[in-house]
């Protein structure tokens, strides 16, 4: 039986997000225990990095999308 190239880096990508999951899942849950008015904060400045992400991630592809010599 062949080896699928695929399986490997499949394993490799599902234990780096069970990982993460597992990071963010215990900041949350010290995040809870912090009072409202820092969630709220937290939140906000949450969306604020999706902001700025999504900037960002534009930006790039505007100038991906740019004729070469200009």
């Amino acid at each position: 039986m062949a080896i699928n190239p695929y399986e490997p880096e499949l394993a490799k990508r599902k234990k780096a997000f069970e990982i993460a999951y597992t990071q963010l899942s215990t900041h949350m849950n010290k995040l809870r225990s912090h009072g409202a008015e820092f969630r709220t904060r937290m939140a906000a400045a949450d969306e604020a990095l999706k902001d700025y992400r999504n900037a960002g991630f534009a930006l790039a592809d505007w100038m991906e999308q740019k004729p070469e010599g200009e």
